[in-house]
């Protein structure tokens, strides 16, 4: 028993500081505030909005999308393949989990993306958000499609 307490009363520090250095305690304001960027990119990601890539897209940005394809910002702004791949597409979010830690923020989450009512792809998210010079930057993606939804997005 008193090696028991003794073991449990040694890995308690361990959790506590993990504890301490997790998650950040973050304001409505600044939940907004991300909230509000990763709308924006996905309105702009979807109409490959090109203003919107140069100021709210670091150069070290790296994606990983569902359908197998990674690229960093420079091969997606030289892709003109995939330029036109969300034309006509709209999107919707569920099953968000928001987490801050200082100056970066990661949302995993659930989209789908439709064309008019019939839905083209599900997909698990993972966004990665670091704010610079008072705004939310978007630096990361990765994309996996859901259980049973193949996409029947193309390049052209």
């Amino acid at each position: 028993m008193t090696k028991t307490k003794l073991i449990l009363i040694s890995i308690l520090p361990f959790f506590i500081t993990q504890i301490s250095f997790g998650q950040t305690k973050v304001s409505e304001a600044d939940l907004k505030e991300l909230e509000a960027a990763e709308t924006k990119m996905f309105d702009a990601v979807l109409k490959f909005d090109l203003a919107y890539w140069k100021d709210y897209v670091p150069n070290d940005y790296i994606t990983i999308n569902a359908d197998g394809v990674m690229q960093t910002k420079e091969q997606i702004l030289a892709d003109s393949a995939r330029k036109d791949l969300f034309s006509g597409v709209s999107y919707k979010l569920f099953d968000r989990k928001i987490r801050f830690h200082g100056d970066v923020a990661i949302i995993n989450g659930r989209s789908q993306y439709l064309m008019g009512d019939k839905i083209l792809g599900e997909v698990y998210h993972t966004e990665i958000w670091i704010k610079e010079k008072g705004k939310w930057m978007f630096d990361g993606w990765q994309g996996t499609y859901t259980k049973g939804t193949q996409s029947n997005f193309k390049p052209k």
